[in-house]
């Protein structure tokens, strides 16, 4: 038997491909300007715009990564309000959404400036040789004294190329390979491999921000705050809520930065700090979970037998719970996947629906969108667990609304 359009549209689970629904390449415009794990991709955010709010309306996002929402937000001409505990978020967002003239000469560095800055950082040397250490802390230098969010693109992709870290994963590690691309820089005209990488790097950004310009037709404003820790503030009163939170056993975001965040001044109290507020290492209030899911995946997670797992997945909800219980606005969107916890995959967007509905919010919709296209390289085997790993199939954008 055939399914009619009422029935589909009654059902509350649909399958969707948004890169179908929303005809845009992933990284168009300034999306994707400089590489971020587990990004929100814009095709969902602009499903979600042009579904439920109007121009001249505001978003929040809440969990804004890298910046999407604020993107998709100028280009639609809706206002916006981000939040992230990552700092990064201010100077990404400010290069993204870059509506001034912009040109080569702006990107002048000095190469061979007479000041250096030596991040504080008591690893530094594990992660630098001397020559580049010595070069680099010219370039920052001379960013501090002339900073400008669009250098500091260009500046992040050779401050991490010539260093010890992997560049294929997104955590902060040192491996063979990138020794043995350091020891290859090494032994040959690095200085100007290094200066030719920026300038290359310098036609790209330019590139990008002219197309986002030519899209950016519409009058928005937006206001966007690093080193947040959502548990201690209250969110605002906006129309719409559009996020994508930490998964279960998240990717450690503020490690991830590690490098980005030194440079730019950042020392290991901070940025120790930062670390210890990442949903799901922080420490939530002890709120109660209104999901009969949570409780029963609560138990088949107590069987495994470990307690350091059994933590991480009861702050991890309540963090969410106590956060979008505080949420003011008429319409809420989350993505978010079915991740694994051992052999076990967490419906996490079922929890949190059943935890707002007790709260008085209305489930409109799931959308089961197919995970088509990933960032992160594959690895067989889950270098944490050890267990083969398997990636998330799926990610749901959940829709309540306020009753």
């Amino acid at each position: 038997m055939q399914t009619s359009i009422d029935d589909f549209l009654n059902n509350k689970y649909r399958p969707v491909l948004f890169r179908d629904i929303v005809k845009l390449r992933t990284n168009y415009a300034t999306h994707d300007l400089y590489p971020y794990p587990a990004k929100f991709i814009p095709n969902v955010v602009r499903y979600f715009i042009e579904a439920y709010t109007k121009p001249g309306e505001t978003l929040f996002d809440p969990f804004a990564g890298s910046g999407t929402v604020a993107i998709e937000a100028e280009i639609t001409g809706r206002n916006y309000i981000l939040w992230d505990l990552n700092p990064i978020i201010e100077i990404l967002v400010k290069a993204e959404t870059w509506k001034d003239e912009i040109s080569e000469k702006i990107f002048e560095i000095d190469f061979n400036y007479n000041k250096s800055f030596i991040p504080k950082w008591k690893n530094l040397g594990y992660w630098y040789p001397k020559e580049f250490l010595e070069q680099l802390s010219k370039l920052w230098a001379y960013y501090h004294d002339h900073p400008n969010p669009l250098v500091a693109i260009p500046l992040f992709k050779i401050t991490k190329y010539f260093s010890y870290a992997e560049l294929e994963f997104p955590k902060l590690y040192k491996s063979k390979f990138a020794i043995e691309r350091v020891n290859g820089l090494l032994n040959s005209n690095w200085k100007e491999i290094m200066r030719d990488m920026y300038w290359k790097e310098v036609e790209r950004v330019i590139r990008k921000v002219k197309e986002f310009q030519s899209l950016c037709k519409c009058v928005s404003s937006g206001k966007v705050y690093g080193g947040v820790d959502v548990l201690s503030e209250s969110p605002p009163n906006v129309d719409a809520v559009i996020t994508s939170p930490p998964y279960l056993q998240a990717q450690e975001y503020i490690r991830t930065f590690k490098i980005e965040l030194y440079w730019l001044g950042y020392d290991d109290n901070k940025i120790r700090e930062l670390s210890k507020k990442e949903i799901p290492y922080n420490k939530p209030p002890n709120v109660e979970i209104r999901s009969k899911t949570f409780k029963e995946y609560l138990e088949k997670i107590e069987e495994f037998g470990n307690k350091k797992l059994v933590d991480i997945y009861i702050t991890y909800f309540r963090s969410l719970a106590y956060f979008f219980g505080k949420v003011n606005a008429r319409t809420l969107g989350i993505f978010v996947g079915p991740v694994k916890v051992r052999r076990l995959r967490v419906p996490i967007d079922e929890i949190l629906k059943e935890h707002l509905e007790s709260l008085g919010w209305k489930h409109e919709v799931t959308f089961i969108d197919k995970i088509v296209s990933r960032r992160i390289k594959e690895v067989n085997k889950n270098p944490a667990t050890k267990l083969e790993d398997e990636r998330t199939p799926t990610e749901h954008l959940l829709i309540m609304r306020k009753n």
